[in-house]
């Protein structure tokens, strides 16, 4: 009976002091990761997540604040757009949120998201913003140049994250980037800065139109050329000048009929 009654305080002791507790369960915490992607438009975005102390309880989900729409719980996607899917590796903490060919609509606020045991949520927010390069041709909207003379034109891309994988350039719908018989030259320089030279040699009446600087990814520029001939001058929106001789027909016509 005495020992009996040994065992029972000892057992209520050990429990007192927690030897025979049930062991505390932790919460899953964040690891450090950048609450900012800038990515360009075209470009694979990466949205990170790391999350440690992960249970069986645990799932990391992805959010897209905008709508609240549910893009992905655990590896299992919720949505039926194929640029998106999760990557998360058995050895890695990481739940990383890809999207692929990203376009401005993308841009906004995602939110990763861990349930907890209690029921409650721990999350953390990544913005993403989306930068689209523009072509910008220098000089005014319109280029007036003389028969003969050269076409130079000069445009820069704005806005770049990555270099453009190419820049093409337009004479009204047709590519010229290789016209190398029609004295057409194009000088491509990839950089922080990129920049695209077209050069026309000698230029001619049939080298007028509305030219495009089109980088393969961005906003392209354009610009009306006019190549002023020797007898009729300067093109306006595509009609000549009438020519003196015509002008002096005309107003011969209108004297003799005022007479």
């Amino acid at each position: 009976m005495v020992q009996r009654l040994l065992y029972l305080v000892l057992f209520v002791s050990m429990h007192s002091v927690g030897i025979l507790s049930e062991p505390s369960v932790k919460n899953p915490l964040f690891g450090a990761a950048p609450n900012m992607t800038k990515v360009q438009v075209d470009s694979p975005a990466f949205l990170h997540c790391p999350v440690f102390d992960l249970s069986e309880e645990n799932q990391v989900s992805w959010v897209r604040r905008r709508d609240w729409h549910i893009m992905s719980n655990g590896e299992q996607i919720f949505t039926s757009d194929d640029r998106v899917s999760v990557k998360h590796h058995v050895s890695q903490s990481d739940w990383v949120l890809q999207i692929k060919y990203v376009q401005q609509r993308d841009s906004g606020l995602y939110e990763c998201q861990v349930n907890v045991v209690d029921g409650s949520m721990m999350s953390r927010k990544v913005q993403l913003d989306v930068v689209t390069p523009e072509a910008i041709i220098l000089g005014k909207e319109e280029y007036h140049i003389q028969k003969g003379s050269l076409i130079s034109l000069i445009c820069i891309l704005e806005n770049t994250l990555v270099p453009p994988e190419y820049v093409f350039w337009f004479q009204n719908e047709r590519m010229i980037n290789f016209d190398n018989d029609r004295d057409v030259t194009v000088q491509t320089t990839t950089g922080r800065k990129t920049s695209s030279k077209l050069n026309i040699q000698r230029a001619k009446l049939e080298h007028s139109g509305n030219y495009t600087c089109q980088p393969s990814s961005g906003t392209p520029a354009s610009i009306q050329v006019f190549v002023l001939g020797d007898k009729t001058g300067a093109l306006i929106n595509g009609h000549e000048w009438p020519t003196i001789s015509l002008l002096l027909s005309v107003f011969s016509c209108l004297l003799y009929i005022l007479i």
